[in-house]
């Protein structure tokens, strides 16, 4: 059955049957189309049928190219020993032909697949691999994909400073390769960086000119994110009413949000505001609101962190055994999902919350 589906799919994109294509680079093209498309399992089938051209075994370089992409759509599966596999084979083989482009290509791929196993040494380690055989030509593009998984890999280990300066170099290359829509993502990625080195009113500087690129190039995605963070900046800074004004700035701009998640984002953001200007019933409002989009989307990690605001509102409120409550399973969330920055808070504010309590008890004896 799904050879017969796989070749009807191929038929719509060439007059030959797919019984009849035999040529390798015709069936590594339409196996790129799948990929493109988000299909592996097609793809997959089209290059094993591309290795076994006959042409495949006299072309070194066809070869590698068409392990390159079985290693991609291996890595789409999560197969990834398989996946780092076929790349260590495709990589020798364009080394073998000197096509250190190809080479620092697979390498580079091979780091983000350590990267998406958090086996970050490694994956710096191939970067640093890509980058060498990537010196050798003149592709801005592709040196500007590799430091931007060697960046990505320095800010997830806590090297806040490198991860900074690598982004910054990441952002002129593809400045020089004029890919606009990716200067918007590097620029994103400076922001949140100094938004955790404390470096606020640069961190606002770089997520205003992602969101005008994000603007101009209408990507509604980054244009949430852009808004969402700067509003946050802005909330760090006691600044409520610019922080107020940008979220309601974003929801004018974007009434019908893309992502829940994004839209649940900015709700916590709100409710954090409302907090901070003392209005506790509208911040307790829209949170519970948000308590339940989280819970129905299935969204863990903001689950938690709209339990901990709940917590923060119920004991400004006085209400010390909701907040207590709230807090608790707050931590619970935290700690199941590793998110140990936020646990930490969250016990920490639990204590301060003991505190306050028998303290009150104690002036009311």
């Amino acid at each position: 059955m799904t050879r017969l589906v796989i070749n009807e799919m191929v038929m719509t994109k060439s007059p030959q049957s797919a019984v009849a294509i035999q040529d390798g680079r015709t069936l590594l093209e339409l196996a790129r189309g799948w990929l493109k498309q988000g299909n592996p399992l097609v793809a997959t089938e089209l290059l094993e049928a591309a290795i076994r051209a006959p042409e495949v075994e006299s072309d070194i370089e066809l070869r590698a190219k068409i392990l390159k992409e079985s290693a991609r759509s291996r890595m789409m599966q999560s197969d990834w020993d398989e996946a780092d596999s076929l790349y260590l084979e495709a990589q020798r083989l364009f080394n073998d032909v000197k096509n250190h482009s190809g080479a620092a290509e697979c390498a580079r791929n091979r780091a983000n697949l350590y990267f998406q196993r958090g086996m970050y040494h490694h994956a710096e380690q191939y970067c640093r691999q890509a980058l060498e055989w990537a010196a050798s030509s003149n592709d801005h593009e592709l040196r500007a994909t590799i430091l931007n998984t060697m960046a990505a890999t320095k800010s997830a280990t806590g090297e806040l400073k490198e991860s900074l300066k690598i982004f910054n170099l990441c952002l002129s290359d593809f400045q020089a390769a004029g890919n606009i829509i990716r200067q918007g993502y590097v620029l994103l990625n400076i922001g949140l960086t100094q938004i955790e080195l404390g470096e606020l009113i640069a961190a606002i500087q770089s997520l205003n000119e992602a969101l005008a690129i994000a603007l101009k190039e209408k990507d509604l995605h980054l244009v949430e994110i852009c808004y969402q963070n700067i509003s946050k900046c802005y909330l760090e800074q006691k600044e409520t009413t610019l922080a107020k004004s940008v979220i309601d700035t974003a929801r004018r701009f974007l009434p019908g949000l893309n992502s829940k998640a994004v839209e649940a984002e900015l709700n916590l953001v709100d409710g954090r505001i409302l907090r901070t200007m003392g209005h506790f019933d509208a911040a307790g409002e829209i949170l519970g609101t948000t308590l339940k989009m989280t819970q129905e989307h299935k969204l863990s990690a903001l689950m938690a962190d709209v339990l901990f605001e709940q917590g923060q509102v119920a004991k400004e409120m006085g209400n010390f055994d909701m907040a207590r409550a709230k807090i608790d399973s707050a931590i619970v969330q935290f700690k199941k999902l590793g998110m140990e920055k936020s646990f930490k808070q969250a016990i920490k504010l639990l204590n301060q919350l003991e505190k306050d309590a028998n303290a009150l008890n104690h002036t009311t004896k």
